[in-house]
């Protein structure tokens, strides 16, 4: 087992993989030694010249993803058992690094587990989640329970995670839409302690304008909210690593022998 390295999972849309692939291709230029694995469902990973970004593919076989709507994040709950590092960093597919990471590693030098805080930190104030699972998670928890985002997760391969991942993946299996408030119950049912870490590593292109936070402070930028199924993660990361979106793009089109990628 490797030391230490990122970790990015892709499933169910093929436009998930173009977008990890943009992202660990930026991540590469911040850093041009760190392990990078892909994990996906998507056939095209086997075509894709991985090997020449240092990026290692670890395909995923029908029977380990099932046939889900919410699969991506049944894989993300069990993250722990696919991770080949002995600390892993876990990234979103639409997260876009602008800095580097080598800090990072020194929040889990004292703790299992290090994650930033939601942008709604308050799992009262979450609002994105089916409001069945929000009632049965406030019978458990209090109101000002805090949430993290799991967009970033670090974390440390110790027994004590592992009953994490574990008991994350049965929250998950209660309603098995979202992850989030599902953690939220498994931290608070292992007594898991969990670093926060700073927001620069898990912020939001809405959240960082009123934060002053340009990309110059920002480490990770989180593009959620449907950018990736839309394309504009594709325009916007343009933007800033224009020569890596359009390799990313051209690898994508030539390995699967399509020109729709282009779109």
């Amino acid at each position: 087992m490797k030391r230490r390295g990122v970790v990015y999972c892709a499933t169910t849309n093929v436009a998930y993989l173009e977008a990890a692939l943009i992202s660990a291709m930026a991540l590469r230029k911040q850093d041009s030694e760190i392990p990078i694995t892909l994990i996906c469902d998507h056939p095209l990973l086997k075509q894709l010249p991985l090997q020449d970004f240092q990026i290692t593919p670890r395909f995923l076989e029908s029977d380990e993803i099932g046939n889900h709507a919410f699969s991506s994040r049944q894989i993300k709950t069990r993250l722990y058992s696919y991770s080949p590092y002995q600390e892993t960093l876990f990234l979103d597919a639409d997260i876009l690094p602008f800095q580097p990471i080598a800090g990072l590693w020194d929040y889990i030098c004292e703790s299992d587990f290090a994650m930033v805080l939601d942008r709604l930190p308050l799992v009262s104030l979450c609002d994105h989640i089916a409001q069945e699972e929000k009632a049965y998670t406030l019978q458990i928890l209090e109101k000002d329970a805090v949430q993290f985002n799991s967009g970033v997760m670090l974390w440390r391969n110790t027994p004590a995670v592992q009953q994490l991942f574990q008991q994350w993946y049965e929250e998950w299996c209660k309603f098995q839409r979202h992850d989030q408030l599902a953690l939220v119950r498994a931290i608070h049912r292992t007594a898991i302690s969990v670093t926060k870490l700073p927001k620069t590593y898990n912020t939001s292109p809405t959240d960082a304008a009123p934060l002053g936070l340009g990309t110059m402070n920002v480490h990770l930028l989180h593009c959620w909210g449907g950018m990736v199924g839309s394309g504009e993660f594709r325009r916007f990361a343009h933007q800033f690593y224009p020569h890596i979106v359009e390799t990313a793009v051209e690898l994508m089109t030539s390995s699967s022998g399509s020109s729709l990628l282009k779109s």
